[in-house]
């Protein structure tokens, strides 16, 4: 009975540690300042353009070159809303609605 609340707080507080993930070099935001959009994958929302707040404000993102040359990245500088349009196009969403015109 005591495992359950204790595996629950552990859950909670690995949820709640990072928005995104970086290394050493690249040391990513440790909280929501607004500074940066919240991460965000176009594939979960196919029909669904988004328009919350900070969809308009980059991802964070950090890269580098490592010594045996091979380039890393973390994170996608690109908005949320730039994130949909390059999976879906613009054309996309007005196609959606061609119906009701």
């Amino acid at each position: 009975m005591i495992l359950f609340p204790v595996l629950m707080m552990a859950v909670l507080a690995s949820n709640a540690s990072h928005w995104y993930t970086g290394d050493d070099r690249c040391k990513p935001p440790q909280k929501d300042d607004a500074t940066y959009s919240a991460p965000y994958n176009a594939l979960d929302y196919p029909y669904d353009y988004p328009t919350f707040e900070g969809a308009d404000k980059r991802g964070w993102f950090c890269s580098y070159q490592r010594e045996d040359g091979v380039i890393v990245q973390f994170g996608d500088g690109r908005t949320p809303q730039e994130k949909w349009k390059d999976l879906y196009g613009s054309d996309r969403f007005n196609r959606r609605f061609m119906f009701f015109r």
